[in-house]
This record gives C-alpha cells, structure tokens and sequence, in this order.
C-alpha cells in the first residue's frame, strides 16, 4: 500500500491541479510536463519538485491573468471615449454607469464570444486577441469621428 501524501506536499499536489486548469493545460500537455520530471503522476514528484512546478504555473497564470486585465482596461478606455462622443447625457452617467455601459457595448461588438452559455453578456470571456482586435477598432472610429468632426467645424 502506497504512504498516504504528507500535508505540505498534499496541499501543494492539490494546488497544481488547480493551477494546471487555470493555466488551460490539456491532459496531453500536463502528461509531457510531468514526464519532464520522470515521473507519470503527480504523486511521484518530491516535495522541492512540486513547489518548482506550482512556481512556473503560478507565474505563467499571473501574467496571463495580467495581460488580459490590461487589455480589458484599454478596451474599456476605448470605448469609453468613442462613447463621449457618441452617447447622448454621457456625462451626465456616474462612473459606474458608464463601465457597465462600456462592458455591454464591447460584449455586444464581440458577439457570442464574449457571451456565457444562457446568452448573457460576459466581459472577462474575451481572448486576448479579441480585446486587442475590438480595443484597436474602437481607437480607429474614434480618430475617424474626431476627423469628421474636425472638418466639419473647419467648414463652418
């Protein structure tokens, strides 16, 4: 019978299966990480070698994590200011107002992407490539209004 899993090594077990998910790792692909070590599961790794793959997942997921945080920033950034321009009484909308309003018209731009499975808008299930794609249009119509408007004003 095998020796049950000591505390640490346990907990650190359990927090690479978690990380594993967040990171999107395929079954193939967390096999291949495994067989790096030597070893068919996660059970057969040492102490020190868990804690070294817990680090490399836990920093692959936080700049992950980091990186579509600050898109998803810009992208609202984005939108947020085509909206100033194109919006009737949005100054007149409290911060809060205007993020969700900005949230609903970015979801609705990236279509059934960004929306979960009962159809309702999700923000935080964009890719990055989609905020990046949406955050640069939005740039673009803003720049193209500024330019409509400046020669309007410049015609009048």
């Amino acid at each position: 019978m095998e020796a049950k899993t000591t505390s640490k090594k346990g907990q650190l077990i359990r927090k690479l299966h978690v990380l594993r998910g967040a990171a999107g790792m395929t079954q193939e692909e967390y096999e291949a990480l495994l067989g790096s070590y030597g070893v068919e599961s996660s059970k057969e790794l040492e102490e020190w070698q868990l804690e070294k793959l817990v680090e490399f997942l836990d920093t692959q997921t936080n700049n992950e994590r980091r990186d579509l945080d600050v898109q998803r920033k810009r992208l609202l950034a984005a939108v947020c200011a085509f909206c100033e321009d194109t919006v009737g009484k949005w100054e007149e909308m409290g911060d809060k107002a205007r993020i969700w309003y900005a949230k609903g018209v970015a979801c609705r731009a990236a279509g059934k992407e960004a929306c979960d499975n009962k159809g309702r808008d999700n923000f935080n299930r964009m890719s990055l490539e989609r905020l990046k794609s949406l955050t640069y249009a939005f740039q673009k119509r803003k720049r193209d209004m500024d330019g409509v408007i400046n020669a309007i004003m410049a015609g009048v």
